[in-house]
């Protein structure tokens, strides 16, 4: 289901998943944990911060689970209700978090990052560029024209490593996992490192936009 602003979310993530989203930050109430969090970080943090809970209560509220709080996990992520997973992402012009029931997925990651030209060495702290499968996918999006093969890279290597924070129960790092892009707009991905899995995603450039989402099946 795709709330208002989440219709740029449409095609990657399953109907299952709710996704609530916009391109603006968001005036809304913390609870004292949640200000808490961000007590000590600059005002655009708390800005991105603020906004990521109430999309996170408008779609939590939209599968029938209110959250009164969305304190931060010791990985870094929100720690969701029971029976939920959840994700959040941000970046210039897009602000969104998608959520689900656990008893139909195991995890769930998106991502968005702008579609431009990755600093130099970033690429090869998110993924083994000797492995063949890596190459070969952002060769095959090159040769489609894709604007900026690099950073849908790395939009899915990061919408990963968030799925598999509530699935893996661990933190296993942005270049913890195989992603093998390919040209159709999906992609797939296994462990480097951490439990074995295997899952397949969906990506897509919109509006200058690198965007990523994937699911985890439920144990």
């Amino acid at each position: 289901m795709q709330l208002q602003g989440g219709t740029d979310w449409a095609g990657l993530l399953p109907a299952s998943v709710v996704v609530a989203a916009v391109d603006h930050d968001l005036n809304g109430p913390l609870t004292d944990e949640e200000r808490a969090a961000v007590a000590h970080a600059v005002p655009a943090r708390r800005a991105e911060f603020r906004t990521g809970r109430v999309l996170a209560r408008r779609a939590l509220t939209a599968i029938g689970t209110p959250a009164t709080s969305l304190p931060v996990h010791r990985s870094g992520a929100p720690r969701w209700p029971d029976g939920v997973v959840g994700t959040i992402t941000h970046c210039p012009g897009v602000r969104a978090c998608a959520v689900a029931r656990r008893d139909e997925h195991a995890g769930i990651g998106i991502d968005a990052t702008p579609a431009c030209a990755l600093p130099s060495g970033v690429l090869r702290r998110i993924a083994d560029v000797s492995d063949d499968r890596v190459a070969r996918g952002l060769a095959a999006l090159r040769l489609s024209g894709v604007e900026s093969p690099d950073s849908v890279l790395l939009a899915a290597a990061e919408a990963v490593a968030k799925a598999r924070t509530a699935a893996h129960d661990g933190w296993f790092g942005i270049d913890g996992a195989h992603v093998e892009l390919r040209p159709d707009g999906s992609f797939a991905a296994g462990a480097r490192r951490g439990p074995a899995f295997a899952a397949a995603g969906r990506w897509a450039v919109d509006r200058g936009t690198a965007r990523a989402g994937i699911v985890l099946a439920a144990r």
